[in-house]
């Protein structure tokens, strides 16, 4: 089959300092005051910013091993693939929000933890989610009869979803998680369901070149780089799936949790510091720019600084019920806004 490709490349400028970037709204930013977002347990704001964002170009385009392509009566369409850089995660990054670290503590308590990024193409109004879970990892593999009668029943593994551009969507989940990987400091995280013959999974970040080396299916990201290649297990006949996907991008986060330039703060203050509160919720990066492709059954998406923004869950369980909405990405908006809100009916000891 004919892969192709969609590329989103625009000429935005920006610099390793936050204040000059927008984050790809579809309009001319606004100069003439600050933006403020709040919610009701912690808030951040940030100087307005003065250069306006260009809209990108979108084109589709088929896989060529040509630089550009040329049609008569045409203006020749530039095909060279875009190529994220990888930069190994900083020990002292400056917008790392509390608990974007791993927060398995080794107990055999009931635990999940999950992590949700976007990339969001404006242009297609379209977006790419990635959803990874890992569920009870004390037990490194499915549990077994007396695991059960002494712990009851537990669900056990490593997941990975991604709802990806008209709705398609993948999933592939192990029920075993001896090969998932986090880092208790920072957002660095990555599993391996399947390894290259007579090589060893990785533990920790490694470069791109290595984990393509090493993985044959899985993923690793940190909050400069995110890699992987999953197959779906098609357990999910109620949706329209894809086989395959496969992505590399960069992020440039913009925005953590917090003021720029100051102590970045848990999205839920102090009461995320007590398990009842459960599960626990943390916005890593409010907003950010990735520049990279996702690839799903060999349809290629390109993109450059495109919008980006990554959340995390924890605790002993989710919410019986819950809503959730998110977008940073508001068409006609005079300004950077990233709208965040959620709730839910937590499942406690006196509720059940």
């Amino acid at each position: 089959m004919e892969a192709s490709i969609y590329s989103l490349c625009n000429n935005l400028p920006f610099k390793t300092q936050p204040s000059p970037v927008n984050l790809g709204f579809l309009s001319a930013i606004s100069d003439s005051k600050p933006l403020y977002l709040t919610s009701s347990v912690g808030h951040f704001q940030h100087a307005s910013l003065g250069a306006p964002w260009r809209p990108s170009k979108v084109r589709y385009r088929p896989v060529y091993s040509s630089s550009t392509i040329d049609r008569p009566g045409t203006e020749a369409v530039d095909v060279r693939p875009v190529n994220p850089v990888y930069v190994p995660t900083p020990s002292n990054r400056d917008l790392r929000t509390p608990h974007s670290g791993y927060h398995f503590d080794g107990s055999t308590r009931k635990f999940f933890e999950g992590w949700y990024f976007k990339v969001s193409i404006p242009e297609r109004k379209q977006s790419f989610c990635f959803m990874y879970t890992v569920e009870n990892p004390a037990f490194r593999k499915k549990l077994g009869a007396l695991e059960v009668a002494q712990h009851g029943p537990r669900f056990t593994g490593v997941g990975a979803q991604i709802l990806g551009a008209d709705d398609k969507y993948i999933c592939q989940y192990s029920e075993e998680s001896e090969s998932f990987w986090g880092s208790r400091h920072e957002l660095i995280l990555g599993n391996t369901f399947v390894a290259r013959e007579q090589l060893k999974p990785p533990y920790k970040e490694v470069p791109p070149q290595e984990f393509n080396s090493r993985v044959l299916e899985g993923f690793q990201v940190n909050p400069l780089w995110h890699q992987g290649f999953i197959r779906d297990d098609g357990r999910s006949n109620y949706v329209e799936t894809v086989k395959t996907a496969h992505w590399e991008y960069s992020t440039l986060p913009i925005y953590g949790w917090g003021d720029v330039g100051s102590k970045q703060k848990a999205t839920a203050g102090w009461l995320a510091a007590f398990p009842v509160f459960e599960p626990h919720w943390q916005i890593c990066m409010a907003g950010g720019l990735s520049t990279g492709w996702i690839e799903l059954d060999g349809e290629r998406f390109e993109f450059q600084n495109a919008p980006s923004y990554s959340e995390k869950n924890w605790g002993g369980g989710f919410p019986r019920k819950w809503f959730w909405v998110q977008c940073n990405v508001f068409e006609g908006a005079s300004g950077e806004v990233a709208l965040t809100a959620a709730g839910g009916l937590r499942t406690t000891t006196w509720t059940d």
